[in-house]
């Protein structure tokens, strides 16, 4: 890959973005270089270089163009923004004049109403892991956790121990915006329990800080916390349509039908501006707030169980 590449991805590192945010990026340039180098078989990482320094706003557009003919707008935007990023590097370093991607204009883009699970649904994907054994704490713990926050699922994987502040029932997340949020007093319970009698037994290094250990000792992976949402959801009966981030938009869509307003939902996730959370404004909702414990559907008011 292009060492102009391989720094800017590094200054995205560098930056706190999370590893899946870099992934993207890396894979939608490794997709440009290869259509630069559609009539350059032997071009090298040098030649690679001077080509995406010599791009202009006509090559951009005829790249796009090449991308619409197989992707959605949705995937499309997505290419643009990291070719934006990418340029907007470039300038700022002096390797370039001027960005040729200022003039690129994002295609329109409706959001998609998220899928998420009803809330027996999410009662019965609770309560599929028995609490006698560790695992079955620990993956009742991630999934209350899950849906109490909203957290990414980078996020809950990310978690160390003194993240918790059980007796305020809060959680710090640690990201590229590190906020606090609160955790319903079911998801507070499971965890003391997790904590007392399960999580220190299954470390494959003593004391060390990581939440949720996966199979093998060390933090769980993407992966395996996937294995498990699928184990369950198929106990429940619910997987027809189960994904990594169902709890996550079902923790949203639920709190908006409970009468939450929308930009407590952008801080809640952590989201710059409103525009991120406009997959979840088709919910009917009354025009007022309440504060979080009181409409969860798993909070002290609204408690299901």
């Amino acid at each position: 890959m292009s060492q102009l590449v391989s720094e800017f991805l590094s200054s995205l590192k560098n930056k706190k973005y999370s590893p899946n945010s870099i992934q993207s990026h890396r894979l939608d340039l490794s997709k440009f270089i290869k259509w630069l180098k559609v009539d350059e078989e032997n071009c090298d990482s040098q030649e690679v270089t001077e080509n995406i320094r010599s791009i202009n706003l006509d090559d951009l557009e005829t790249y796009l163009n090449y991308l619409r003919q197989s992707f959605k707008p949705r995937t499309v935007a997505r290419h643009i923004s990291t070719l934006k990023l990418f340029f907007d590097y470039l300038e700022l370093h002096g390797l370039i004049k001027k960005s040729p991607a200022h003039q690129l204009r994002f295609p329109e883009v409706l959001p998609d109403a998220p899928e998420i699970l009803t809330p027996e649904e999410v009662l019965a994907l609770l309560e599929s892991p028995s609490l006698d054994h560790y695992l079955g704490l620990r993956d009742r713990a991630m999934m209350e956790l899950l849906y109490s926050s909203g957290l990414k699922v980078s996020e809950l994987l990310g978690l160390d121990v003194e993240d918790l502040f059980l007796e305020l029932e809060f959680l710090k997340v640690r990201s590229k915006r590190e906020r606090m949020v609160p955790i319903t007093i079911k998801a507070v319970q499971v965890l003391q329990k997790y904590l007392t009698e399960a999580r220190e037994n299954r470390l494959l290094v003593p004391n060390d800080p990581c939440l949720f250990p996966g199979r093998n000792g060390t933090r769980m992976t993407r992966v395996g916390f996937w294995a498990m949402i699928k184990k369950h959801a198929k106990r429940s009966g619910i997987n027809s349509h189960i994904n990594p981030r169902i709890l996550r938009h079902s923790f949203a869509v639920h709190l908006l039908q409970n009468g939450i307003d929308l930009s407590d939902i952008k801080e809640l996730f952590g989201y710059v501006s409103l525009d991120a959370t406009l997959q979840y404004a088709h919910i009917n909702r009354p025009d007022f707030v309440k504060v979080y414990h009181e409409l969860h559907p798993r909070g002290r008011k609204h408690a299901v169980k």
